[in-house]
């Protein structure tokens, strides 16, 4: 009787370990949840100090995307209000293309010259022009309209006095872009992240599989022998 109630016991044990055992992980999982969050996989495979140090990085690089970009922003309105200080216009938010405008010509004068220029050349342009460059011949008005709507005057007209004061605001401008290319390469270093914390989930899902796998290799044969009413019952487990 004891001897059955031991035999029972072991097989209770055996069937409940199976039961509750670690089962492998997903390796495509793994990888797909690092390339949402990088560290997620990682965790995922239970390697939880890779986990740390992947969203560790994530974060760092998130603080400064948006630190970046809140830079650009200021360093926007400081060239804004230096426009509006030093130039002589009167705008104070105006379009990406006014500004630019603004840093490559030193004047309205200039600006509003080149335009003219233009407009008289579309205005004159006989036949033979016409096919060469594929543009259609103005007419009066189609040229009024395009010095109406490209010039700059009144609040809109500059002149930036010294060169000193125009190459100053060139570079607030700079400033400004340099910023904004930093954040790009931040955006550059949370796809290299995911890819690098990618790699490691699957490396550490394939480690941590194989090792459940050498824990749970365990089976158990029980026989029973009719010509000598013997009950025998062997425990493997494999390396």
């Amino acid at each position: 009787m004891r001897k059955i109630f031991s035999l029972l016991s072991i097989l209770i044990l055996l069937i409940s370990t199976s039961l509750y055992a670690q089962q492998p992980k997903s390796k495509l999982k793994a990888a797909l949840f690092s390339a949402v969050l990088p560290g997620a996989g990682e965790y995922y495979s239970k390697n939880k100090t890779s986990a740390i140090i992947s969203l560790a990085a994530e974060t760092v690089l998130w603080l400064g995307y948006f630190g970046y970009l809140e830079e650009a922003k200021w360093a926007e309105n400081d060239y804004k209000k230096y426009v509006y200080a030093y130039s002589g216009c009167k705008v104070t938010n105006g379009s990406e293309e006014y500004y630019e405008h603004l840093q490559h010509y030193f004047s309205s004068d200039e600006w509003n010259n080149n335009v003219r220029i233009y407009a008289r050349w579309r205005l004159g342009l006989d036949e033979e022009d016409s096919d060469y460059f594929g543009l259609e011949k103005w007419n009066i008005v189609d040229y009024e309209n395009f010095l109406s709507d490209n010039q700059y005057i009144g609040n809109e007209a500059w002149d930036w006095g010294t060169r000193d004061i125009w190459y100053r605001y060139g570079e607030l401008r700079r400033e400004k872009n340099k910023f904004e290319i930093l954040a790009k390469f931040t955006v550059g270093g949370m796809i290299i992240n995911r890819v690098i914390s990618m790699i490691k989930a699957v490396r550490t899902t394939h480690n941590y599989n194989k090792n459940i796998l050498s824990r749970n290799n365990i089976s158990f044969h029980l026989c029973f022998n009719p010509v000598r009413q013997k009950l025998t019952f062997a425990l493997e487990k494999k390396f």
